[in-house]
């Protein structure tokens, strides 16, 4: 994720109060970066899997206050830039989650 994570957190941080990134045990200088675009990082010391990272991001957010929780990829699959729809729409509809699908258009709801 080190050539997509600096892209990826500063387009978020376009659209979010805070951004928290899991490095599950990478190699290369994915924490740093995401650091130095103002994330803040929990490190795994090994891959414990995307599970893991999941747990270890919710277990942060209930440290704090949080009314919404986005999750993307730091791949670069999602695209930050429909943050605001998704949360609109939670918004809108009182939904207590919304998915977002890569593979489907805007105007598909279900």
């Amino acid at each position: 994720e080190e050539l997509t994570i600096a892209k990826v957190v500063l387009k978020a941080r376009r659209h979010v109060d805070k951004v928290i990134v899991c490095d599950d045990g990478s190699t290369d200088m994915t924490a740093e970066i995401a650091e130095a675009c103002g994330a803040e990082v929990i490190r795994h010391e090994k891959n414990m899997g995307k599970g893991a990272a999941m747990q270890s991001l919710f277990r942060r957010v209930r440290e704090g206050a949080a009314d919404i929780i986005v999750t993307l990829d730091a791949d670069g699959q999602h695209d930050p830039d429909e943050i605001p729809v998704l949360v609109n729409t939670m918004i809108e509809t009182g939904a207590d989650v919304v998915i977002g699908s890569r593979f489907l258009s805007r105007e598909t709801t279900e």
